[in-house]
């Protein structure tokens, strides 16, 4: 699963951590919190400016919104507290977003839709005012406040209570960097080649701790929506995704439930995703087209129930994505997984990593294995449809998450990788500066993680800083 840690006879700065226990784990992702929280009033945080660094996808937001990550309650603009009871079924087909819902609004029950827009105004711009469809729909959530007097309202003239969702939960679910008010704070170049071997180690530990903890505890809420298998399901999809098609594959996985998918999951998946056509194009090859049959006439009865209407249809990315990661290949992994899940689900532990990490890049399919679309020439030789790194990036971000136990910890401390993504090299860079050891330091995926935390806490607090961090970070004093 992993090769050795790095020789005692080594200065570097990462040895023995592999010893440490979950109490200690807590204690420094708590050390490391008390210090962001810190920072946060030195910096004179903008918490009262709500813009979110990039408008986030309505796909995006309706995805995490049905999870439960943003939260099941909440303060209404002029209608009290409402508490999601039933977030419903997230609608395939025109009209509002989300059908037969149940909540509490002010104490009153309430049965109806939902519609999430990113702003108040897009109600109105998207037709949903004149629409009888949404008639319905008794509440509105938004992920930016309303104007001041905003009224939405139906057909029919009547008033829909708006919910605004928290912007301190949206950038926490939406992985987006903190906001700051940058007056008063000062960069520098490699803020952290001030700290000493040990609290390096110690900050390092922190921030990754940080990272697996709210991670576990966005997780928790999907399974507390969802269910355990399910939220494994789709955070197995994400992975599969890679970046430019997580939410895609995050989407497609909640479209098609794991529970619904027997055997028909290459059916369901290929039609829901929206790769299948009655007819393959000529240059198909015959293999393409006896499997492209077999899995049409699967989908054919089953479209109505699964198949989405063109303002649904899933945001691929097909262009700058290597032919072995095509989106087809992607859902065709998922397929395959998916029918082994019964034996895949109980290694989702630490303690099975090893068998994980063999079982999933030793996934194969008959013309997957050999393919790379439903169109394409077959390929030279046999190629597995999970590798390796993507398999430990898995195991990394979502089985040690998930799993409290001492021995994840320890995994997560162990585990190596040889991969390193352009983000976490340049945060590496800018932080630590230009060091002997950094090569040696990036394959420990636990320091990759609390780069990206640090990224995602500090690395962008001054939009016009040439890419330097605070200097506040070199004055971390933890030790150990």
């Amino acid at each position: 699963m992993s090769s050795e840690k790095h020789g005692a006879g080594g200065a570097h700065p990462m040895q023995q951590t592999s010893s440490m226990d979950c109490l200690l784990r807590d204690r420094l992702a708590a050390d490391y919190a008390d210090f962001c929280r810190q920072a946060l009033r030195e910096a004179s945080c903008a918490a009262a400016e709500p813009d979110l660094p990039t408008p986030p996808a309505v796909a995006e937001l309706q995805c995490s919104w049905m999870s439960g990550e943003l939260g099941c309650s909440g303060e209404s603009e002029r209608h009290g507290i409402v508490r999601i009871i039933d977030f419903g079924e997230w609608n395939r087909r025109e009209g509002p977003d989300f059908l037969r819902a149940e909540l509490e609004l002010d104490g009153r029950r309430l049965r109806g839709d939902i519609v999430l827009t990113r702003r108040a105004e897009d109600w109105e711009s998207a037709g949903y005012g004149a629409d009888p469809r949404c008639d319905g729909v008794v509440l509105h959530v938004v992920a930016e406040p309303p104007p001041a007097g905003w009224y939405t309202r139906n057909s029919r003239h009547e008033e829909i209570p708006v919910l605004a969702l928290d912007p301190a939960e949206l950038r926490r679910v939406l992985g987006y960097p903190r906001r700051w008010s940058v007056e008063e704070l000062e960069t520098e170049p490699a803020p952290l080649r001030r700290l000493t071997a040990g609290q390096l180690r110690a900050l390092l530990l922190g921030a990754a701790a940080r990272r697996m903890q709210q991670r576990r505890e966005l997780f928790q809420r999907r399974v507390e929506r969802m269910g355990e298998s399910q939220s494994r399901y789709e955070c197995w999809a994400e992975t599969l995704g890679y970046r430019v098609n997580k939410l895609p594959m995050r989407m497609l996985a909640r479209r098609a439930p794991l529970r619904e998918l027997g055997d028909n999951a290459h059916a369901i998946l290929f039609g829901t995703a929206g790769f299948l056509e009655p007819v393959l194009p000529e240059r198909a090859g015959d293999e393409a087209r006896r499997y492209h049959r077999s899995v049409w006439d699967a989908w054919w009865p089953l479209r109505e129930t699964y198949g989405l209407s063109p303002s649904r249809r899933l945001p691929w990315v097909f262009s700058s994505v290597r032919p072995l990661n095509h989106p087809h290949r992607r859902v065709a992994a998922l397929a395959a997984s998916a029918a082994q899940w019964s034996e895949l689900r109980p290694l989702m532990l630490a303690r099975h990593a090893p068998e994980l990490l063999k079982r999933l890049s030793s996934l194969r399919h008959p013309f997957w294995s050999r393919h790379c679309n439903l169109q394409a020439e077959p390929l030279s030789a046999d190629f597995a449809l999970v590798g390796k790194e993507r398999a430990k990036d898995f195991i990394v971000n979502h089985v040690c998450v998930c799993d409290d136990s001492e021995e994840s910890w320890r995994m997560y401390l162990k585990l190596r990788v040889h991969t390193v993504s352009a983000r976490v090299s340049s945060a590496a860079r800018r932080l630590l500066g230009e060091r002997a050891d950094l090569p040696e330091l990036l394959t420990d995926c636990y320091v990759q993680q609390a780069l990206l935390q640090l990224d995602d806490d500090f690395g962008r607090a001054e939009p016009n800083n040439s890419g330097e961090y605070p200097e506040l970070l070199g004055r971390w004093s933890r030790s150990i």
